[in-house]
Parts: C-alpha cells; structure tokens; sequence
C-alpha cells in the first residue's frame, strides 16, 4: 500500500489499522500462555542450509537457527515475529521479498499439538469468529479444522497410492503417464511439485475449512522428525486457509548426527544447483549434541494471515510500502 492509497481509500487505512491490532492479540495470545519472545539477530554468518530457500544477501545473511539453540539453553516456549527477507521468489499478489514471519517452539510437544495451537491463535485473533469471508467464500473456523495426510490428498486427488512413487524412477514413470514434461536435470521432488502443485494443491483452495497437510516424504524432511512408525515419512505439516499456504511446522529433528548429515546433502544439493556453498552452523550441531527434549516448532506467515482476516486479495493491501511499489 502506498501513503496516497492510506490517504484515500477506507479500505486500506482500515486494514493498516487492523495490522496493529492483530500484531498486538498475537502477542497478547503467547503471553497469555507464558511464551518469552525472543529479538533474534536477523543477519548472520551461516544461514539456513534448506537449497529450496534463496538467501537474502548482504555482507551477512538470513535466515538462522537462533530460536533453537535458546530453545537448547532451558527457555522451553519460545517465540518471535519478526521481519524476514528471500530472494528469487515473484512478486506477485501472495509474495513479498520482505516479509513477517511468526515462529515458535515449545518443549514436551509434537507436531500435532501445534496443530491445535494454530487453530486456537487464529480464532482468537479473530476475536473468536465461527466464520471469515475469504473473496467470496465462506470458511468455517469451528475447530477441529481438516487434517489429512500426504497420502490421503494424492490418493484423493491424485488418484494414485503415494508409497509407490517415492524413489526417482517410480515418479518419472507416474508424472510421464500423466502426461507431463520431464527434463534430464529434475530432481525427485521436481516431479513431485508437477503432480502436487497441479493436481493436489489448488484443490485446498475449494475447501471450505482450513487443510492441515501432514507427513510429508521424508526427502522433504528438511529440519523435522523422520516418523518412527514409517520411517518414509516425515514429521511435518503445511496449513492451507482459502487456498492460501500459511504455515510450516516440524516435528523438530533433534539428533546431531542426523542433523550435520542433512547439512551435508544440502552443500551437494546448493553445489548441483550452482548456488554459493553455505558453511554449516557448527555451534548450532554443538546445541543439539548437549541435548534437547522432544519438541515442536512452526513458522507462520503474518501477511497471508493478515489479507485472509481482512478479506484482502493482495499482499499490498496489507503490507506498507510493499516491494513491488518500491522498485
């Protein structure tokens, strides 16, 4: 939104109005529940290692593991909200290269439990409404909100049984049958996203409730737990709310050897992709070798949360000075 925008149209003003008061009830909300919040450093010497995540750059960078190395110091619920930056994403009307993020851990909890957390966070920020109008539809916030694993959404709109298709050849051959392009260097999970992103996940956005998708292939495990009831699976789940993607939670992987192992295969996988190597966050493997109790943490996008609480199509209805209106 630009200052001319805030000046003349009620509907702007308004929602940068209701920004400060949703800012305000999260805030309320983990305080309420004895969460300390934590004012991380948002540059740092060695960032997140995922290579699906393009690094804001300076002479530092971010993002970083801060949040779970106080988590390893005894501060057992924990959150922060604070602003944070990624290259090589469009700018579009659900994106923005500066962004607000809310993340929080807590101890003695697992995924699902978070689960439960998110649904109450948001009917108390919306000042416990049973029901939003999201451009032109109905969502029902009543909890219990949908779960629905990974296998369940491709069996259910895919039409295929998951566990078939998790090695390279097995998928190659269902995404050729299904009629879409593959080229020498698509990776695994390059196959997955064709069938996911096309036939699975804009399905969530005909859902009249919000969809947690939950257990992801292990290969997508990125920081979470590998399931000990079916090790081809992770602990891991996405909430989608009128279509919109949300939130991203873990199960948090606490094993050290299991952890620099992963760092390891992301350096290949940033070399394959000709992305500058990252320096692996020796301290933070140290954290995790002095031991951590079992937990969970999320990352939860303020901006997407805040247009669907507004009935906002645009993240430059909420969001002052958005990127796209700078440069």
């Amino acid at each position: 939104m630009r200052w001319q925008e805030i000046k003349t149209q009620e509907k702007i003003k308004n929602n940068l109005i209701q920004r400060s008061v949703f800012l305000s009830k999260i805030r309320g909300f983990f305080a309420e529940k004895g969460y300390v919040e934590i004012d991380s450093p948002l540059l740092v010497a060695k960032p997140n290692m995922e290579p699906n995540l393009d690094i804001f750059e300076t002479i530092l960078r971010n993002p970083e593991f801060a949040l779970k190395k106080i988590l390893v110091a005894g501060l057992p619920k924990i959150y922060q909200m604070s602003k944070c930056f990624r290259n090589n994403e469009p700018w579009n009307e659900n994106h923005n290269p500066e962004f607000t993020l809310l993340e929080w851990y807590e101890t003695g909890i697992n995924y699902f439990n978070l689960m439960d957390q998110v649904e109450k966070l948001v009917r108390f920020i919306s000042n416990q409404q049973t029901v939003i109008n999201y451009q032109g539809k109905e969502i029902n916030l009543i909890s219990p909100w949908i779960r629905m694993s990974m296998q369940e959404a491709w069996a259910k709109y895919a039409g295929v049984d998951l566990n078939n298709y998790l090695t390279y050849d097995t998928m190659r051959t269902l995404v050729l049958k299904k009629g879409y392009t593959v080229t020498e260097d698509d990776s695994w999970e390059d196959l997955f996203f064709k069938i996911f992103l096309t036939e699975i996940e804009l399905r969530f956005s005909e859902s009249h409730q919000p969809v947690f998708l939950y257990d992801f292939p292990v290969s997508m495990a990125a920081m979470s737990r590998i399931k000990k009831e079916d090790p081809r699976y992770a602990e891991r789940f996405e909430l989608y709310i009128g279509g919109l993607e949300i939130a991203n939670a873990y199960g948090e992987l606490t094993d050290a050897v299991e952890q620099e192992k992963r760092f390891l295969e992301d350096q290949k996988e940033q070399e394959k992709k000709g992305l500058v190597k990252r320096e692996i966050d020796e301290d933070f493997l140290q954290a995790l070798k002095s031991g951590v109790p079992e937990c969970a943490g999320i990352a939860l996008g303020v901006d997407r949360l805040i247009m669907l609480l507004t009935n906002s199509k645009d993240i430059a209805e909420v969001v002052p000075f958005c990127t796209k209106e700078i440069f």
